[in-house]
């Protein structure tokens, strides 16, 4: 089967999602619509691009702001297929957690605040305004560890800010205020964004003994999250290189008061790169196209007062990497990473390579605003500015799931060819899948295959106006497709 014919086959299981068989049937051309308009990815271009946009399109909006359904429940079509691509047992199941924001330009649009751009250079923070998102992915890489992994979104969990009442609002709306912003923390979402994948995890019988290994970065190594992690979670993230850490208690140690919860102190993790009697232990992982050797200092366990004095944990220090701008140029070095992980007896090769496998959640981030357009709908409804972007990033996974089904790891010859100036290409980017679904989609259509149902003509024999227009859509993105890719393909003409 080919990338069409496998992610209208992993749809089908959408069709339980919707509490009306007409709501899947809409929903599922709307999908399309959306993967495949170009350039702005929002409702009304998608009704276009299905040939609509002269018919009433009120009820494609409904979908997203009346209907009864579950978000969550969109990605359960990504999770069951895709177990049986996962290692087998006692292989744990390897994900990352981060935070995105979408920028959006309305100011009433409900859940948008004005939030920290993430692209804004180090020594200047800008704002932008924008809704804000807290992402969970798993990583599904291939077999024999030799290859880059693919990250599936598996959550894409709203994350407003609570708005804040005015200056000369009575102190009981204040104090209400600060409870609920709280409440509805980045890291608070982050971990009941953990909380229900473990629980969807334990509810299968093929993940429920395998150990969750969840990649996060600094923002997400607090308090909150190491203290309530679920049964047979493991958490690994960044911390400080001066933090401050503690030996495990000396149970023959006499001390006068109360009782002690920690040892003496630690050396800190800078001072654990820089002791050389601790030695570096050379890991082999996957990284930047090839196996590498890093370079790896353990030391453990440890006791942080963050995670408290009943969790152990083990403390990882990689050594920066060296690397060349350009051949023959000076030697530059990365920064040095400052791990811990909560569990003290993992095997160090995959605690490495899952810190190694969370960069792939960037991409994702990355594709879904550049390339899928999340958030870029101009809705209004509160329930619809939360539910379509979740709806466009569980559309995004099965993408990438259907490619991993039909045609594996690698970039086959079903792809477009590389450009001229691009040697090699370790698998097929997002732009790639969007290509091949647009193609072999048209073709669908126009197969001999599958022809046109009778029951689109009228008495004369003529095609019903409704499906000409779609027909008429479909050729003109065809025809645009082709005059784009002749363009790119063609070879440029010798000057006389």
């Amino acid at each position: 089967m080919n990338l069409f014919e496998t992610l209208d086959i992993l749809w089908r299981d959408w069709n339980e999602v919707f509490a009306q068989e007409r709501t899947a049937a809409r929903v599922r051309p709307l999908t399309y619509g959306l993967l495949l308009s170009p350039p702005r990815h929002t409702t009304s271009a998608a009704s276009c691009a299905l040939g609509r946009q002269v018919d009433d399109w009120s009820a494609d909006y409904r979908v997203f702001s009346r209907s009864p359904w579950d978000p969550q429940t969109l990605f359960d079509p990504v999770i069951d297929p895709a177990i049986p691509l996962l290692p087998p047992l006692p292989a744990p199941i390897i994900g990352a957690l981060d935070d995105t924001a979408c920028k959006k330009s309305g100011r009433h649009i409900p859940g948008v605040a004005t939030v920290r751009d993430p692209q804004s250079p180090p020594y200047h923070v800008n704002l932008i305004r924008g809704l804000r998102f807290v992402q969970a992915s798993w990583m599904i890489a291939p077999l024999d560890g030799n290859g880059p992994a693919r990250s599936l979104p598996v959550r894409f969990q709203p994350a407003p800010p609570v708005p804040k009442p005015k200056k000369n609002a009575p102190e009981p709306e204040w104090d209400q205020y600060r409870k609920r912003k709280k409440a509805h923390a980045l890291t608070q979402i982050g971990l009941s964004t953990v909380i229900h994948l473990r629980a969807a995890l334990d509810q299968r019988p093929d993940t429920r003994l395998r150990q969750f290994l969840i990649s996060v970065d600094g923002s997400y190594t607090n308090q909150v999250l190491l203290k309530a992690l679920p049964p047979r979670t493991t958490l690994i993230g960044r911390i400080r290189q001066d933090a401050d850490l503690r030996l495990p208690l000396d149970p023959n140690a006499k001390t006068n008061g109360r009782p002690r919860q920690y040892g003496l102190k630690a050396p800190t993790p800078k001072e654990i790169l820089d002791r050389d009697e601790i030695p570096f232990q050379e890991v082999p992982c996957f990284a930047v196209g090839e196996i590498r050797n890093f370079k790896v200092k353990t030391f453990g366990p440890v006791f942080w007062s963050k995670a408290g004095p009943h969790k152990p944990l083990l403390l990882v220090v990689i050594k920066p990497v060296g690397y060349r701008l350009r051949q023959g140029s000076k030697l530059l070095y990365r920064q040095p990473a400052f791990l811990i992980c909560t569990d003290p007896k993992l095997d160090l090769k995959t605690l490495v390579q899952a810190y190694l496998y969370r960069w792939e959640i960037e991409v994702n981030h990355h594709d879904e605003k550049s390339i899928i357009g999340v958030a870029q709908a101009q809705t209004r409804n509160p329930q619809a500015v939360d539910r379509q972007p979740q709806l466009q990033v569980a559309a995004y996974s099965l993408l990438l799931l259907a490619s991993l089904l039909a045609h594996g790891f690698q970039r086959t010859e079903d792809y477009l060819p590389l450009p001229k100036w691009r040697d090699r290409s370790p698998r097929p980017s997002t732009a790639d899948l969007i290509n091949l679904l647009r193609q072999q989609s048209l073709g669908q259509t126009f197969s001999a295959d599958h022809p046109i149902p009778f029951d689109h003509f009228d008495e004369t024999g003529s095609l019903d106006p409704k499906w000409q227009k779609v027909l008429n859509s479909l050729v003109e993105q065809q025809s645009r497709s082709e005059l784009v890719d002749s363009q790119i393909f063609s070879p440029a003409p010798r000057p006389s």
